[in-house]
């Protein structure tokens, strides 16, 4: 199985994979081919393909195979397939995948002593994608094969590879409707689902467990000022001032972080933040947007939105005390009305109300697929169609108008789960027993994967429902973002990450443990499936 594993990681290091582009379908065309070739599904060809990712305008894939055992009983190994783009290697582009070469040139331009001890270990393997992640395709296929051999093993063994995670989870969103269709078909009821991105750790002697993931989401703040000109600031509203408070309100706000089992999620950061004026003028600012990133652990969709509203607000009061304290100071004698803070369906709601409302919608939403498919983001398709909707209202009035922009990845940890068909405890302790005798490591167990991943997809916490205000307040029309969350509810499939130790990720000096990927995580994986009674309910 070493060799084996070595192998497809040396194939599939060399194929250009990056997210959200046509390379990816490169990759999923390799897997394809490779599993083909494991004498078990040539024997059941029935067992293994792919599955279409809808309205997908790169026609990109989810790779599956089932190795199926007289059981319903069935964990599921998937991993994601796409990697960050080689821009950071410069000079060293034409090396980027290249393991040998890269330890060979990197000492050149870089004099960190982690790296060159990692190099001169010959213990490391390096690359864009080689512990994110090249390294679980290949380990993880290396357990397929073996596993596909063997005539003992106690549950069926479902493998995905999936696309688009460095960008939008395209590949895992649409695999919960795989996982379904695949249930039904083969009457399988999923036990667990374990990803394989990489841990970071201090020693080869650590490895690390996560028994759940972190949450993202992504609001997005427009604002819109009355227009002044830049001598008489205060006969209007600024809509950059107006933003600038916002964001420091909410900016490293504690509020919108939280705690659970003793792990705390980051404080929310902006990403963005800017007026948008397209050409230069002596007017104040009409509108301004931004956006920024709350990672969360335990709080409900409904309550971090319910947070961010109320944040926007007190910066709305504030702004607005000091405006009307500079206007009697300056002696302006205009009077402008406190800014309104809006949720996005609270401006349509109000839009609706219009002649013409059904129309316009269509239209913003045709345009919103054609900027997507020339290559704009969620983010700036989401400000583009608010800052329409707010044409169409046509209201000469400042707001603060708050929404979210994909992707969002729920929050999910296995010891919340209700009903769960697993013991995570169990899980745990089979994986510390098994690196205690087998590896002679020790096992820390973290609650949370922080890095964000698609574990998000595989269950959820809460009831669907508490899901599905959040869709409302996407200014993306659903067929652009796709988000099955009574799907997800359904499959209820308990997820853990458990994968290789990986250093500098989405860096020029990105490297894999070569021990965890060969033998470790790979001989543990097949421990795991031979020994999944010991876990189930």
């Amino acid at each position: 199985m070493k060799q084996y594993i070595q192998d497809i990681f040396d194939q599939s290091m060399a194929i250009e994979s990056f997210t959200h582009t046509s390379s990816e379908r490169k990759i999923e065309a390799f897997l394809q081919e490779r599993i083909g070739e494991i004498p078990y599904f040539q024997e059941h060809p029935e067992q293994f393909g792919y599955y279409q990712i809808p309205n997908d305008f790169y026609n990109r894939s989810v790779n599956w195979a089932l190795v199926k055992r007289d059981t319903a009983d069935t964990v599921i190994l998937f991993h994601h397939h796409d990697t960050v783009d080689i821009e950071d290697f410069g000079s060293l582009k034409v090396w980027a995948f290249d393991n040998q070469s890269l330890k060979e040139k990197l000492p050149s331009i870089s004099s960190d002593s982690d790296l060159l001890a990692d190099i001169s270990s010959d213990k490391w393997q390096f690359g864009r994608g080689s512990c994110d992640m090249k390294a679980a395709l290949a380990l993880q296929l290396g357990v397929v094969e073996r596993y596909s051999q063997r005539q003992s093993g106690q549950v069926n063994l479902l493998y995905l590879s999936v696309g688009d995670e460095e960008s939008y989870s395209q590949g895992m969103r649409a695999a919960t409707a795989l996982l379904a269709k695949l249930k039904e078909r083969f009457q399988l009821h999923y036990l667990l689902a374990v990803d394989s991105e990489p841990f970071e750790s201090q020693s080869a002697e650590e490895k690390v467990l996560h028994i759940g993931t972190v949450g993202k989401l992504m609001p997005v703040v427009v604002t819109q000022g009355i227009l002044s000109h830049m001598k008489e600031p205060l006969k209007g509203i600024n809509a950059l001032s107006l933003l600038a408070k916002v964001a420091e309100k909410i900016d490293l706000n504690p509020a919108l972080s939280d705690m659970a089992y003793g792990e705390r999620s980051p404080l929310p950061s902006w990403s963005y933040l800017r007026d948008l004026k397209e050409n230069y003028d002596v007017s104040t600012v009409l509108r301004a947007a931004g956006y920024f990133s709350v990672l969360y652990l335990e709080k409900s969709p409904s309550e971090l939105l319910a947070t961010i509203k109320n944040l926007s607000q007190e910066a709305v009061d504030g702004f607005y005390q000091n405006y009307c304290q500079l206007q009697n100071v300056y002696q302006e004698n205009k009077v402008i009305p406190k800014p309104r803070v809006l949720t996005y369906q609270e401006l349509l709601q109000e839009c609706q109300e219009k002649i013409g409302f059904e129309e316009t919608l269509q239209q913003i939403y045709e345009e919103a697929q054609q900027a997507l498919q020339e290559g704009a983001s969620y983010q700036e398709i989401s400000i583009q169609n608010i800052q329409k909707f707010l044409d169409f209202y046509d209201r000469k009035e400042a707001l603060v108008v708050l929404a979210i922009a994909p992707p969002y990845y729920p929050s999910m940890n296995c010891r919340r789960l209700s009903n769960s068909p697993i013991r995570i405890n169990k899980v745990v302790q089979l994986y510390r027993d098994y690196l205690d005798k087998e590896a002679g490591c020790q096992l820390q167990v973290d609650e949370f994967f922080m890095g964000i991943c698609d574990l998000s997809y595989c269950a959820l916490e809460k009831p669907a429902a508490e899901y599905q205000d959040l869709i409302a307040s996407m200014p993306v029309p659903e067929n652009l973002y796709h988000l099955d969350f009574p799907e997800i509810a359904a499959n209820h499939i308990p997820g853990i990450n458990l994968g290789p130790w990986g250093k500098d990720l989405h860096q020029l000096t990105e490297r894999v443990y070569e021990q965890d990927m060969l033998e470790t995580i790979p001989n543990f994986l097949l421990y795991l499936l031979e020994n999944a009674q010991s876990f189930k309910v």
